[in-house]
């Protein structure tokens, strides 16, 4: 019986050992596969974004009207445009290095912060970059519009850069009432004059009280700001309630835009310590919806959503006998605080991929759909160089 025993024992051990085993087998073999199958992923993953997919990036003030614009792209062409919302720096930095086949800035192709290789070698730096020979295409002319921009890399310094400055974008300051103690009829003494895409003196005065500050002590009242900007001291508005002023992060567009409009850069005025600062507009906006006496900048694309915001107000800007107030109606076509949006890209040498760079962005710039129009529109830009002879993507690639 115990010899029986024994035998049972030894069969049920040797009998768990091999399920055992086995299952280490599976695991080895499931591990092995998952392993394969990573390596097969990430293979395939690498050929089809570097033979599908376009590597763009940049602003992040043009990422809500860019992320629309490649989803539409897409459906339309099957051509993938991925943008990535890396600031107006990185946009420049990225196309230099190649990492990006376009970078996106929200500032001017010549501003300092854009590197010399780029400024150094742009085509066309002191005309309209490539935006009017795209507005000009014809159905006659594009295949030889293209050729030229193409053999321009072989006639040109062959580091040479094009741009496109496809959109206008404006500046609006934005406030929160909430706290300040601001009358209906205070609000609308609130305005900054305009002249040549900049601030008055007592504008940029009041700026400097606000943005110019390193100690958070230092901080003035609100009371205080508006005496700055009206010259009138009225009993009625807290001074207790400081103005926290918002602002983008060095490098970005948005606060390279602002330097120049509020004269801070020819008064050479620094964005000092005290100011809250973010890496996005979005961010701002937020920031500001939910601080109480807080002041900032922002994009008009976000801007024109204050009206869903009781507490959030927008700079009044007069310029000569008009008066741009969005806080009623959202007059952007000309309003006088601006700065572009502009697409900087270079020749490859890889024709079909140089092709694809300038059919999207002739799209990008010219298009006259209404589905482009209509977004330009819903977004509260200016698009510069649409054509009413846009001529779509019907072209055969081989064609050039």
């Amino acid at each position: 019986m115990k010899k029986d025993q024994t035998v049972v024992n030894q069969k049920t051990s040797q009998w768990f050992s091999n399920f055992i085993d086995i299952a280490k087998n599976k695991r080895l073999i499931l591990v092995f596969i998952i392993i394969i199958a990573s390596i097969l992923g990430l293979w395939t993953w690498t050929f089809l974004t570097s033979n599908n997919t376009i590597s763009i990036g940049g602003s992040a003030s043009a990422d809500p009207i860019m992320q629309r614009l490649t989803n539409i792209y897409q459906k339309k062409t099957k051509k993938a445009f991925v943008y990535s919302s890396t600031g107006s720096g990185a946009g420049a930095s990225n196309v230099v290095n190649n990492t990006y086949n376009i970078g996106f800035i929200s500032k001017s192709e010549t501003d300092q912060s854009i590197p010399k290789q780029i400024t150094d070698h742009l085509i066309r730096k002191d005309q309209k970059g490539d935006g009017e020979l795209f507005k000009n295409i014809t159905s006659e002319n594009k295949d030889q519009t293209f050729n030229q921009l193409l053999n321009e890399r072989q006639t040109q310094d062959q580091t040479s850069y094009h741009f496109v400055d496809f959109a206008k974008d404006s500046i609006v300051f934005i406030y929160n009432i909430n706290g300040t103690g601001l009358t209906n009829d205070q609000i609308q003494n609130i305005e900054f004059m305009v002249a040549d895409n900049k601030i008055n003196e007592q504008a940029t005065q009041a700026l400097q009280a606000i943005y110019a500050v390193n100690d958070q002590s230092k901080l003035i009242s609100w009371r205080e700001f508006y005496k700055k900007l009206t010259g009138k001291d009225e009993a009625n508005i807290n001074n207790k309630t400081k103005v926290t002023a918002y602002s983008t992060n060095s490098g970005s567009g948005t606060k390279s835009s602002f330097e120049i409009i509020s004269g801070f850069k020819a008064k050479n005025y620094k964005v000092g310590q005290a100011v809250n600062q973010y890496n996005s507009n979005g961010a701002i906006f937020e920031q500001i919806s939910r601080s109480k006496g807080a002041f900032g900048f922002v994009s008009m694309q976000y801007a024109r959503e204050i009206k869903k915001f009781p507490n959030l107000k927008a700079v009044i800007i007069k310029k000569d006998d008009k008066k741009w107030d969005i806080n009623k109606t959202i007059d952007y076509q000309d309003y006088p605080l601006n700065r572009p949006f502009v697409a900087l890209y270079k020749m490859t040498g890889k024709k079909a991929l140089d092709l694809e760079i300038l059919e999207f962005i002739y799209w990008v710039s010219s298009s006259n759909e209404p589905e482009v129009k209509s977004l330009y529109e819903k977004l509260g830009l200016v698009q510069n160089w649409q054509s009413q002879n846009y001529i779509n993507n019907k072209l055969s690639f081989n064609k050039y």
